[in-house]
């Protein structure tokens, strides 16, 4: 008599690409659970501020001639409860660069600082310096950029010449090297590691 086991054990067999994909066994349904939840979470704040918007309009409408004295730092402080999260701004009025200012609230009363205006002082960044998505290749995970977005570019006016530039020039050729000499003393049967002790092939 055959007893199935209780677990499947699936094996897969994976290329060289396979085994290193960063994303290998990740579900997209997860993170879907998290949007679900923000969102229902921006739409409970949303029907509180229409409702405490509804009660105030009541209050006034009910007691038209009453009109009590409130100081103009509390009536700010009631527009800003009322008023959504500036970083919730319309996504098109973020793409603007607009300058956005945000009340900061002090002991001596309330002051405006600007909150997002140094985006037009930034340089571009480097994947956005070519659009071609059959160009230069940007892992963003990494933040890399191996090749140059811009070869026809003169060498003088490059803004960006690509990650490579980095990793072909200056002590990286040098380490480059130092890991070879490392390598090959290992192979002659001496006690030489690059990773435990990195100053071990300087001396050799």
């Amino acid at each position: 008599m055959y007893i199935a086991p209780d677990e499947k054990i699936e094996t897969f067999e994976l290329d060289y690409v396979g085994k290193r994909d960063r994303w290998n066994g990740y579900d997209t349904t997860t993170f879907a659970r998290v949007i679900e939840r923000y969102k229902a979470r921006d739409e409970a704040r949303r029907k509180y501020l229409k409702e405490q918007q509804r009660k105030k309009l009541e209050e006034k409408n009910s007691n038209p001639s009453e009109q009590v004295e409130v100081s103009e730092e509390e009536e700010e402080d009631d527009e800003d409860s009322l008023k959504v999260d500036e970083a919730k701004v319309v996504e098109s009025k973020q793409m603007d660069f607009a300058k956005v200012e945000k009340r900061a609230h002090s002991n001596r009363g309330g002051g405006h600082r600007t909150v997002r205006n140094l985006r037009i002082r930034e340089d571009t960044t480097k994947y956005l310096l070519n659009l071609n998505i059959n160009f230069a290749h940007y892992d963003p995970k990494t933040w890399s950029m191996r090749e140059v977005p811009l070869s026809d570019s003169d060498l003088n006016e490059k803004f960006y010449g690509g990650d490579n530039q980095y990793i072909t020039s200056g002590q990286a050729m040098e380490f480059k090297q130092l890991n070879v000499h490392a390598w090959e003393l290992y192979e002659k049967g001496q006690d030489v590691h690059m990773q435990v002790a990195p100053s071990q092939p300087n001396h050799r």
